[in-house]
């Protein structure tokens, strides 16, 4: 008898331990950003509007990106690279080439991507525009419990007890 509820207590445990593993996203959250409005800074005037479902493991998410600027004229060249473990579930190109003759001064960009683990991702997108320069955006996309992985170095501490954090360096020798 005591093995018995020794082994559905160890199987009830398992089971609340799996469960708990994986945040579970009941229905897909509308996750909204904009730079319209903010602190502009230097650089290519270019505006970004975005918005990202918080989507559970492996369900894809629709990212819907829409830049925006001022200038009528001239070509506005966007470079487009996902964090790794995001992964394309429909065409994305990484680079485009967009013609900014249209008078309303915006353009769209719908696309989905999904990942297999957890975490807080980016898709991270480069705008140049020939004469007027460049401007960097990071669209964030929630998967699961939607954290942050960071891999934290140890720190160390001298004799002291002072903390330091050694970092890998090279070293080159030039003899003369």
């Amino acid at each position: 008898m005591k093995n018995i509820k020794t082994l559905v207590l160890a199987s009830f445990l398992v089971g609340t331990t799996t469960m708990a593993m994986t945040a579970k996203v009941e229905k897909p959250e509308l996750v909204k950003g904009t730079s319209i409005g903010k602190y502009a800074k230097p650089g290519a005037p270019v505006d970004i509007t975005y918005t990202t479902e918080h989507v559970d493991v492996g369900d894809a998410s629709a990212v819907h990106v829409e830049l925006s600027s001022r200038l009528t004229s001239g070509t506005m060249n966007v470079k487009i690279n996902l964090d790794k473990g995001l992964n394309k579930v429909s065409k994305v190109s990484e680079e485009l080439s967009i013609s900014m003759k249209d008078a309303k001064g915006t353009y769209p960009m719908d696309f989905k991507v999904s990942a297999d683990d957890d975490g807080l991702y980016y898709i991270k997108l480069l705008v140049s525009i020939k004469g007027k320069g460049m401007r960097a955006f990071a669209v964030p996309v929630y998967v699961g419990n939607g954290l942050l992985k960071v891999n934290k170095k140890p720190i160390q501490k001298t004799k002291s007890g002072e903390n330091i954090l050694v970092s890998p360096a090279e070293e080159t020798i030039i003899q003369q």
